[in-house]
Order: C-alpha cells, then sequence, then structure tokens
C-alpha cells in the first residue's frame, strides 16, 4: 500500500538517522510516555475519578446479596485494602467498612430482640388464657380473682416491655441506616458510582427484611439506585452515541446523549457550538435558551442585549423527537399533600412554576412540597412568591445543572392549534408523559382566570405542567382536566408573573 504523503516525508527523515540516534529518540519518546502516565496516575489518585470498577467497587460487588457470609468476607477484603491502598482507597473503605460492621451487627441485635418480644407476647398472652380459666367458677363456685388480676397486671406489662424493645431498636435502626447513607453520599461525592449502587442495594434489602422495626424513609430510595444502574449500564454507550451525533452535525442529539451520560464538560462544549450555530441560523431566543441551561449568564446577557426583542420566529421549530429531548429534563414530579403534580424550570438556579390549587392545608397553609428529580432524588422546595389571582405559584430548589424552558409573552395561538402537554401520567415513572392537544377556545374566561380551552385528556399528575407549541416555549399550564376538555392558564399571565418576581 502506497503511504500517504505525510507518512512518507516521515519515513524517509527517520531513514537517514543514523541507527545510535534513532534509538536515543524512541527511548526519548517511551520515557516520556511513561512519565506522563505517571502524572496522570497521580492526579487521578489525588483527586479521584469516577469509578465503576476500582478496586473498591471490585470488593463491594461480592455483595450482590447481603448475607451475613458475605458480610464477612467483604469485611476481610476491606481489611486489606485498608492495609494496602492508597489514601483514597483507605479513607473509603474505612467509611465502608465501619458501616457494613455497624449495620449487620445491628441487624443481629434487632433479630435477637425481636425473639426476646416475641417470647415476652407468647407469655403475655398465656397469662391472659390462665386469668380466663381463674375467673371461671370451680365446683365450689368460687374464681381466683387475685391471681387473674396479677396475671393480667404482667401481661400488661410484659406487652409494654416488648413495645418499649421495638421504639428503642427502631429509634436505634433509623440512625444506624441514617449513618449508613452519610457513607453513600460520601461515595456518591467520591464517584465510586460502582460501590454506591451495589451498597445502596444492600441497605434496600436490609430495610425490607427488617419490618419488626419501624421502617426508615430513605434518601437512596429504591427508584433512586434503579436509576444508578440503569446510567451504569448506559454510560458509556450514550457517550459513543453522542460523539457519533456531534460527528454527524447533530448537536441537539449530542447535547441530549452527553446530559443523560452526565458528562458536563462534553455538554457544555457542545451546547456553546448548537448556541452559536442558532444564532447565526437567526434563532436567538433557541440560542438563548442553551446559554441559560448551561448557566452561562453573561453570554445569555449579552445575546439578550444584541436581541431584546423575542418573537416566534426567533425559535427553530423542533420536530417532536428533538421537541421531547428538550422538554423532559426540565420538568420534575412535585409531591404535594394533594397528591402528585408537575412542574417545570423557567430558570436556572432551580426555580420552578407549578399550580397552586389543592396546596393549603385545613388552617389555609402552604404544605410542604418536595420535588422528586429524574435521578430518584428528593429535594425539599422553598416557596418563592404565589399569584393572588391566578392558579400559579413559584419554588426553588437547591439544584443548579438543569434544563430551562423559555416563556412565551402570550397572544399567538389560535383555534387548531397543536399543543404539547408534558406531566407525569405514569406514577412509577420519574421521566414525564407527552400528550398533544388542540386548542379550542384560545382565550376564554374561566374562574376569574384567562385560560385556554383545549380538548385533551389528562391525568392529575400533569396538572401544572407545561403547554408548549412547536417551537418549545412554554405557552400555558395545566389548571385541569374533566371529560376531554382541558383548561391552560394563557402564557401572558405566566410571563406577567414571572416578570413581577
Amino acid at each position: 500500500m502506497r503511504p500517504r504523503n505525510g507518512q512518507a516525508r516521515m519515513y524517509h527523515t527517520c531513514s537517514t538517522i543514523p541507527a545510535l540516534d534513532q534509538s536515543l529518540i524512541w527511548g526519548h519518546i517511551f520515557l516520556s510516555l511513561i512519565m506522563r502516565s505517571i502524572l496522570l496516575l497521580s492526579l487521578l489518585t489525588l483527586f479521584g475519578v469516577p469509578s465503576w470498577g476500582s478496586e473498591l467497587g471490585n470488593v463491594v460487588a461480592e455483595f450482590q446479596k447481603p448475607t451475613v457470609g458475605n458480610a464477612k468476607s467483604v469485611l476481610t477484603e476491606l481489611d486489606r485494602l485498608i492495609a494496602n491502598g492508597n489514601a483514597r482507597t483507605v479513607t473509603l473503605s474505612k467509611k465502608v467498612h465501619r458501616s457494613v460492621k455497624r449495620i449487620f451487627t445491628l441487624e443481629y441485635r434487632i433479630h435477637t430482640a425481636q425473639k426476646e418480644a416475641a417470647g415476652k407476647e407468647a407469655r403475655a398472652k398465656q397469662l391472659e388464657k390462665n386469668a380466663k380459666e381463674w375467673l371461671k367458677p370451680n365446683v365450689h363456685g368460687q374464681v381466683n380473682r387475685n391471681a387473674a388480676d396479677v396475671g393480667l397486671r404482667r401481661a400488661m406489662t410484659l406487652r409494654s416491655e416488648a413495645a418499649d424493645l421495638r421504639a428503642e431498636f427502631s429509634k436505634e435502626w433509623a440512625e444506624e441506616t441514617a449513618g449508613f447513607e452519610k457513607m453513600l453520599g460520601d461515595l456518591e461525592f467520591s464517584k465510586e458510582w460502582g460501590s454506591l449502587k451495589t451498597l445502596g442495594g444492600v441497605l434496600q434489602a436490609l430495610v425490607k427484611r427488617m419490618p419488626w422495626v419501624a421502617r426508615p424513609t430513605l434518601k437512596y430510595s429504591e427508584a433512586r439506585i434503579l436509576f444508578l444502574e440503569d446510567w451504569l449500564k448506559n454510560k458509556e454507550g450514550w457517550e459513543t452515541l453522542a460523539r457519533h451525533a456531534a460527528e454527524a452535525g447533530d448537536l441537539d442529539l449530542a447535547y441530549d446523549l452527553y446530559r443523560k451520560a452526565g458528562n458536563l464538560s462534553a455538554m457544555a462544549q457542545i451546547g456553546g457550538r448548537l448556541a452559536s450555530d442558532l444564532e447565526v441560523q437567526k434563532f436567538p431566543g433557541s440560542a438563548l435558551n442553551v446559554w441559560e441551561c448551561l448557566g452561562q449568564t453573561t453570554k445569555a446577557e449579552a445575546l439578550r442585549a444584541r436581541h431584546p426583542v423575542l418573537t416566534a420566529a426567533s425559535f427553530r421549530v423542533l420536530p417532536p423527537p428533538s421537541l421531547h429531548r428538550r422538554v423532559a429534563p426540565a420538568c420534575v414530579r412535585i409531591l404535594t399533600r394533594a397528591g402528585p403534580r408537575t412542574g417545570f424550570f423557567y430558570k436556572s438556579g432551580g426555580y420552578l412554576l407549578t399550580s397552586k390549587s389543592g396546596l393549603k392545608d385545613e388552617k389555609g397553609k402552604l404544605s410542604p412540597l418536595t420535588v422528586l428529580l429524574e435521578n430518584g432524588k428528593k429535594l425539599p422546595a422553598q416557596i418563592i412568591a404565589t399569584s393572588d389571582q391566578h392558579d400559579l405559584i413559584a419554588l426553588r430548589i437547591d439544584l443548579s445543572d438543569h434544563e430551562v424552558l423559555p416563556l412565551s409573552n402570550g397572544g399567538e395561538l389560535a383555534a387548531g392549534s397543536k399543543l404539547t402537554l408534558s406531566g407525569f401520567s405514569k406514577p412509577q415513572e420519574n421521566t414525564p408523559q407527552f400528550a398533544q392537544g388542540t386548542v379550542m377556545i384560545p382565550l376564554e374566561l374561566w374562574k376569574e382566570q384567562p385560560t385556554i380551552r383545549l380538548a385533551l385528556d389528562a391525568s392529575a399528575g400533569c396538572r401544572g405542567g407545561p403547554f408548549l407549541d412547536s417551537r418549545g416555549r412554554v405557552v400555558g399550564l395545566l389548571m385541569s382536566s374533566q371529560t376531554g376538555t382541558a383548561r391552560s392558564l394563557e402564557a401572558g399571565v405566566i410571563a406577567a408573573f414571572v416578570k413581577g418576581l
């Protein structure tokens, strides 16, 4: 095969170097590569790297079944890591060792206490049975009331002791599981994903098989662990597809795939290219939305200064797959006392909008709200503002990296327009579903609020979810849906509310 021009020139140049000089050059290159590898390994050891097959991950991977035998085996291997590992591994291994040993020790103690409580209950039942016999008249017509009273009082004491025992260990179990979850948090911070997945599953199994004590609410819920398993399984594939999409020029798809993979640096790079291309294509609104999603406030402000007035034409039309990819990560499920509903991010920094109806308790106060993210994590929501006249409430959660939906100023819809509703219609899924509705009346006063009437059936879980036009802009917010007719708050009201915050 004929070498390329560059290859031919390199071969010709090398062929004229004396043998000794060539060996010195190749030796220098080899030494340079070795030094770079050592430097890279040192940095990775010092700062930590995302780990799926780390030493710690490989050790706890044996913990697929949380038995006492497996626990002893894992603790032995952790002792080896603590004796021979690097500083990062030793620190994390000590935390895992402590948590695993403590929780399995406590589980044994709880089983022992449960047997003791069961024994007390059995004796109490026997005493009650004896008391009934003592209260029956004998052949002389007499009853042993004193013995019956003593037996019944003793039965009450035994039951009280069993209840106290259960309460005591329920408290200790809650404290121990909280400590175990703190260790899981350390693993997450250190990006020990494999260890986190395995040990999170261990905690889930332990809590499920301990029905005698009160079951604590776990931060690392089953949904969160399942999400992590799915993410670990698909992360490399998403990154590979993202690279191919970027090479093919589909920056929108590459951006979403890098987001799903959690590669924020690659997502920011692709997002910057995407925003620049959109502005060149004369879609400043779409470009502005990308900069806002990336948290690039300086670039967003500069772009807004260049384009102070944004109309529908400022945003590109999105085909349904692209629209769904853009909208889904900006929507979240909101858990309320009145049931779950949908909310969406309208501003970077964790700012959300949803419907306010049904959020007040019996005393007229707004009940606490919790936001459930796609990864199963739950965050408390702070109430920023509520609208006095309209079905709107603004919330904020402690989250910095998220997508944002652009808002329409309203007044652009016509009868027959097709809108897409994003909401959580399936209780078991943490990603929103999409439904299309048709505008029947673009503006109609309903319950003293300016609304859009649509032909659409929507579940209660979608309440507060955004209606979007084909350009991905929020043009409404679902208020209610009955017998094929949905009511949406008009976009102008939403925009005015947000502007006043």
